[in-house]
């Protein structure tokens, strides 16, 4: 995910959070557990943001960093897949057989034998949805989203994609789940943020739940 999908859909989900909380705030429950979402964003270098750059308007991004914590210790690869490996994994990507894949590398993926952080957040009582760009398998069903830990997956499985038509060299690449999504066509930021939504209105405010944004 880049830069300004990232600054689209983190302003689709506070939209969406504050919309869930004005409907129904009689009636929503508090988990015992915090809920969490984890933006993840390719390309981003360490002075791309308003805190660390007065040249980069970031204004959201700010407001986190003023209210949140700042990681300024916390390194990832130069490549998206390998950090990607580490974060679900808790691994050295080459402990979990994880590199760079490139579209003909379809037999590379996250190490089976590992179990995913979603699924550990499941064994939590933890609902788990993921948005956005896989890149840690498909070479067998697997290496899905759905099967390494995941209740929703709605994006890509490669890393990268035309995000108008939906298109990696000559397939489509757009998934719900286990299945292609006709959908294909639209703007994925749009798909997306209808995504968002349907999980949070679907969502059983007494459970905590993981988001999962790439």
């Amino acid at each position: 995910m880049g830069i300004a999908k990232a600054v689209q859909l983190i302003s689709c989900l506070l939209l969406s959070l504050v919309s869930l909380l004005v409907g129904c705030s009689d009636s929503v429950a508090t988990p015992s557990k915090p809920n969490i979402i984890f933006v993840f964003v390719d390309d981003w270098g360490y002075a791309d943001v308003g805190f660390r750059n007065p040249a980069i308007k970031s204004p959201m991004f700010d407001e986190l960093a003023r209210t949140g914590v700042i990681l300024d210790r916390h390194y990832v690869f130069k490549y998206c897949s390998p950090s990607r490996a580490s974060l679900m994994s808790g691994r050295w990507p080459h402990h979990a057989h994880q590199w760079n894949i490139v579209p003909q590398a379809v037999s590379l993926g996250m190490n089976l034998n590992f179990t995913a952080m979603p699924a550990k957040l499941k064994q939590a009582g933890y609902a788990t949805h993921m948005i956005g760009k896989w890149h840690l398998g498909l070479k067998t069903e697997e290496y899905l989203p759905v099967n390494r830990g995941f209740d929703t997956m709605t994006g890509f499985l490669t890393g990268g994609e035309d995000h108008f038509k939906q298109k990696i060299e000559c397939a489509t690449d757009f998934w719900t789940d286990k299945a292609p999504d006709p959908r294909n066509g639209t703007y994925d930021t749009y798909t997306y943020c209808a995504a968002i939504e349907q999980i949070f209105e679907h969502h059983d405010t007494s459970n905590p739940f993981f988001m999962y944004l790439s």
